[in-house]
């Protein structure tokens, strides 16, 4: 072999680093392996932060439900109560009309001392509008504004609580299902920030993280408008 052909070691050296620089697989960062492990993370305790939201709003909406149910059967209750009194004040009255139109006086004053405390007054009211002979007058003293049932007054107010409790354990459900859907989002960004870490190419490993912590990130935004369940 002739002097004009042969290499130096040095350049033996430089072109087998050459070599290696092309087939070994791109030196990692540490950086790169050190953000990715912190994002990794962060995003399984909020995973694990939505897994216990969710819990808690299911037992708030079971609760809330709960409750609801326990108002409409009171309310259900006050409700035939309310229906049972009003049936009995009416018969009372048509009694208590008729004996007033045939002068039975007697009568007349025996059923007014038995009117119910809410018929009463409603009565009174009624009769001095002159309702004989005063077509301007309400039909019933059930009209008038004297004539207040507790019962009814009860069953308003119940159902206005069955109804809020019922809103409020719609809200409830809809917040446990959005955490599951984050804690869904949260396992994807494992998943994309955990394969980043495998493959040899910088570009598909830095496309990868980039997706990641773009899902951690609009993730733990959504996550921070919702309230946190304290029941």
């Amino acid at each position: 072999m002739n002097a004009e052909t042969e290499t130096t070691p040095q350049e033996t050296v430089a072109l087998l680093r050459r070599i290696l620089s092309v087939v070994e697989p791109a030196q990692r960062k540490p950086w790169f392996e050190v953000a990715c492990a912190i994002v990794l993370a962060l995003a399984t305790t909020a995973s694990a932060w939505c897994a216990y939201q969710s819990k808690l709003r299911g037992g708030a909406q079971l609760a809330r439900g709960n409750a609801a149910a326990k108002v409409g059967r009171e309310s259900a209750v006050n409700s035939l109560a309310a229906m049972q009194a009003r049936t009995f004040d009416a018969s009372m009255f048509i009694t208590f009309m008729q004996a007033r139109i045939e002068g039975n006086q007697a009568v007349e004053a025996f059923l007014r001392q038995r009117f119910r405390p809410e018929m009463k007054p409603a009565v009174d009211a009624w009769l001095k509008l002159d309702p004989l002979n005063n077509s301007a007058a309400p039909p019933s003293p059930f009209n008038m504004a004297e004539y207040l049932q507790k019962d009814a007054v009860e069953v308003a107010h119940q159902e206005e609580l069955a109804a809020t409790a019922m809103a409020d354990s719609r809200e409830a459900r809809g917040y446990s299902d959005n955490c599951v859907l984050l804690t869904v989002v949260f396992a994807s960004v494992l998943f994309f920030g955990g394969i980043a870490r495998a493959f040899d190419s910088r570009p598909l490993r830095t496309a990868l993280a980039a997706l990641a912590v773009m899902l951690f990130l609009g993730t733990v935004v959504a996550l921070s408008t919702m309230p946190v369940c304290h029941e």
